[in-house]
C-alpha cells in the first residue's frame, strides 16, 4: 500500500497536471518515472488499463494492494462528475494533513511510550539479576510476588500476551470483526474528541463524493451509496441500505440521511437547508472542508490526551512498586524487630 507520503505528492501532481490540461496518459507515464519500481509498475499497470478501454477507478481497482480503497471510490466519484482535477488536489491536501496529524500524534506519544517500555523493562531486569546473583533468597526485590528464573519467565510471558492481546484487539476493531463497530460507534461518538475525530472525517469523505457526483447528475440512489461507502466507516455505512431505500421512494436527501439513522442531526439539517436554498453542492464542499478542519484538530487534541494517559501509567506503575516495595521492607523490619534473633 502507498504511504501517506506518497499518496500525497501522487495526489498532488496528478491534480496540477489534470488542472493544466496534461491528457491522463502523459500524466501516468511521467507518474511511472517519479518514484521506486512499484510505483512504476503501478503506473504501468493503469496506463495499460486505460489504453485497453478501462476508466482510471477500474484500472486502480486492480491494484488494491497499492491504492487505498477511498481514493479508488472518489477517483469513481470524480469520473462521473468530472471534476478529477480539483479531487486529487482535496485528497492531496487530506493525506498531507492527515500525514501531519499522525506525525504529530506519534511525536507526542513516543516519548512516553519509551519510558513506558523502559519501566517494564527495568522490572524484568531486576527479576533476572535477583535470579543470578542470590537464587535461593526469600525476598522479592521487584515485591510483585515473582522471583527466580521461573519469576522472570512468568514476567515475560504475562508481558508479551498483554501486549499480543491489546495488539490483536486493535487489528479487530480497525478490520470491523464481527461486525464490532456496529456496536461500538455510538458509544465512541460520546468520547470526547476521538469520536470527533472519526465521525467529521466520515462526514467529510460522504460530503465531498456527494458533491461530486450530484455535480454529475447521476441517478440520486447511487450518488447516496457511493457517498456512504466513501466513509469507511462501517457505522455509517451499516445506515445505507435505509438511505438508499428512501431516496429510492422520491425522499429528500435530509430525509434520507435521518432514516438512515447513523448521520449527526447537525449534518443532517445542513443538508436540508442546503436543499432548500437550491446549493446542495456548495454546502456539501463548504462542510466536507469544515469537518477535515475539525478531524485534525481534533486528533491533535487526541494525541495530547493519549501521551498524559500514558503517563499516568508509567505514574501508576512506578507509584505501585514504590508502595510495595516500602511495604515489604516495613514487613522486613518489623519482623526483624520482633525476632531479633530469628527466632
Amino acid at each position: 500500500m502507498m504511504r501517506l507520503n506518497e499518496l500525497a505528492m501522487f495526489c498532488r501532481r496528478m491534480g496540477t497536471g489534470l488542472q493544466a490540461g496534461v491528457d491522463i496518459l502523459r500524466l501516468l507515464e511521467s507518474e511511472s518515472r517519479a518514484g521506486n519500481s512499484r510505483h512504476h509498475q503501478a503506473m504501468t499497470d493503469l496506463a495499460s488499463g486505460i489504453r485497453k478501454g478501462d476508466s482510471l477507478a477500474e484500472s486502480m481497482k486492480k491494484r488494491p494492494d497499492y491504492f487505498p480503497n477511498l481514493l479508488i471510490q472518489l477517483v469513481h466519484a470524480s469520473e462521473l462528475s468530472g471534476r478529477m482535477e480539483s479531487m486529487f488536489s482535496y485528497m492531496a491536501d487530506y493525506y498531507e494533513q492527515l500525514k501531519q496529524t499522525r506525525q504529530q500524534f506519534l511525536q507526542k506519544i513516543t516519548w512516553p511510550l519509551i519510558q513506558l517500555t523502559l519501566a517494564i523493562g527495568i522490572i524484568g531486569v531486576v527479576i533476572l539479576i535477583q535470579a543470578v546473583l542470590t537464587p535461593n533468597t526469600s525476598y522479592d526485590a521487584t515485591a510483585i510476588g515473582l522471583r527466580g528464573y521461573s519469576g522472570f519467565v512468568i514476567y515475560c510471558l504475562v508481558v508479551a500476551l498483554t501486549a499480543g492481546f491489546i495488539g490483536l484487539l486493535t487489528y479487530a476493531l480497525w478490520k470491523n470483526w464481527f461486525q464490532c463497530h456496529k456496536t461500538l460507534m455510538p458509544l465512541v461518538q460520546r468520547i470526547p474528541q476521538l469520536g470527533t475525530a472519526l465521525v467529521t472525517l466520515g462526514l467529510s469523505r460522504l460530503s465531498v463524493t456527494l458533491s461530486m457526483l450530484l455535480n454529475a447528475g447521476v441517478d440520486a440512489r447511487y450518488a447516496v451509496k457511493q457517498a456512504f461507502l466513501a466513509t469507511g466507516n462501517h457505522y455509517f455505512i451499516g445506515g445505507m441500505p435505509e438511505a438508499v431505500a428512501e431516496v429510492g421512494k422520491g425522499a429528500s436527501f435530509g430525509d434520507a440521511f435521518e432514516k438512515s439513522a447513523v448521520l449527526p442531526k447537525e449534518f443532517v439539517d445542513a443538508v436540508r437547508t442546503g436543499e432548500l436554498s437550491g446549493s446542495e453542492t456548495e454546502t456539501l464542499d463548504y462542510m466536507a472542508q469544515q469537518y477535515q478542519q475539525r478531524a485534525a484538530a481534533a486528533l491533535n487534541v487526541l494525541a495530547t490526551i493519549a501521551s498524559v494517559v500514558i503517563w499516568l501509567g508509567i505514574v501508576f506503575l512506578i507509584g505501585f512498586m514504590i508502595l510495595r516495595m516500602a511495604f515489604q521492607y516495613l514487613n522486613l523490619l518489623y519482623d526483624t524487630i520482633e525476632n531479633p534473633m530469628g527466632n
